[in-house]
């Protein structure tokens, strides 16, 4: 029996990010030779959360971010993706009630309410004090996209010392004001900003006896795992940091006021995050983080059908991507795009293989 030759054609709808809306049915043609799938265009939907740390000794790192976001950005906005970017506080754990509700009460309230009903910390922030850009979600629509966003992400230093980025976290992707953020068809990226460890115990105010007492990273990963109604391989979602990753850093910014990101470091590597560094280069930091969300978004899932590695042809647009542009990631069957050949939005991919099992 002569070999027969399987074309697959994949797009966007059977991304691992589920965007598109291909037909993911498989025909044979009438000369039963070829195999074809029907194939869509690529639609890529991002949506990023910030969590900046809002303690006393992020001045600089603030700043840094602010300065260096197009290194971020640049890598979206020249593939025309479909983002969104909200931005929070390390102190939105505040929203947790009736937990606060003593510290809300107080008269006159802590600094760190600005005067704000306690469920809005749970909200994105369009600024602090008197600066506010009007803008809770960025979008590719959004005017000034740079410059609103520096007013969203200098958020002061006047915040809580007690720094949950975790717990910031889940108050914020589950919050009723940031309904809707999350799309069942994107990719969630989370970026910790941080020169401080998480110190996340839902069941405590304090931060001063309660270290060995934390909640375990796992719990954050399975929360992520129920918002985003993915897990393991084929999960959409990561969580990055650029955060305190060693001694040597810890040793050049050291004030008292900082500490190694150890839990940060390891929600990270457990969702398959980056991890940059505090001290490093912003530009580098923030591009390398932005790329990997690019590889992710894009990443290209053959469905049940395992490909023949050696047979595999990438095209984009009906033009053949050289194999240094893609690699076959074979513990989730699925395609991903090198740095520099990831598709624009709107590109139209095709993948041919001779499958292992023809069981048809």
């Amino acid at each position: 029996m002569r070999k027969l030759n399987w074309l697959l054609f994949m797009a966007a709808a059977t991304l691992q990010t589920a965007c598109g809306n291909g037909d993911s049915s498989y025909s044979l043609n009438a000369d039963g030779e070829t195999f074809n799938q029907a194939s869509s265009t690529v639609n890529t939907k991002i949506d990023v959360l910030w969590i900046v740390d809002n303690s006393g000794s992020m001045a600089s790192s603030q700043q840094n971010l602010a300065t260096n976001f197009p290194s971020f950005i640049n890598k979206f906005t020249e593939k025309a993706f479909d983002f969104q970017i909200g931005v929070n506080a390390s102190d939105a754990y505040l929203a947790q009630s009736p937990l606060w509700n003593n510290y809300y009460n107080q008269n006159p309230k802590p600094v760190y309410y600005e005067g704000q009903i306690q469920s809005m910390k749970g909200k994105f922030r369009d600024g602090v004090g008197n600066s506010h850009s009007g803008f809770f979600v960025l979008t590719p629509s959004t005017p000034n996209l740079h410059q609103n966003f520096v007013i969203n992400a200098m958020l002061g230093v006047n915040g809580r010392g007690d720094e949950r980025m975790f717990q910031a976290m889940e108050q914020t992707l589950l919050s009723q004001h940031n309904a809707g953020f999350v799309r069942n068809d994107g990719f969630l990226a989370v970026i910790l900003l941080t020169d401080e460890d998480d110190f996340s115990n839902p069941a405590t105010t304090s931060y001063n006896s309660y270290v060995n007492q934390l909640t375990p990273v796992s719990y954050y990963v399975s929360l992520l795992d129920a918002v985003t109604g993915t897990s393991g391989a084929t999960r959409r979602y990561n969580v990055n940091t650029i955060s305190v990753p060693d001694q040597a850093c810890l040793n050049s910014i050291f004030n008292g006021a900082q500490r190694i990101g150890v839990r940060v470091q390891q929600l990270a590597d457990a969702t398959g995050g980056k991890k940059g560094s505090i001290c490093g280069n912003f530009a580098t930091e923030l591009a390398s983080i932005a790329e990997q969300i690019v590889q992710l978004s894009t990443k290209f899932s053959l469905g049940n059908k395992k490909p023949i590695p050696s047979t595999i042809v990438v095209r984009v647009n009906g033009s053949v991507v050289p194999t240094e542009g893609w690699f076959y990631e074979q513990p989730t069957n699925s395609i991903v795009f090198n740095s520099g050949f990831t598709p624009q939005q709107g590109a139209q991919i095709q993948v041919a293989f001779d499958p292992e099992i023809l069981d048809f």
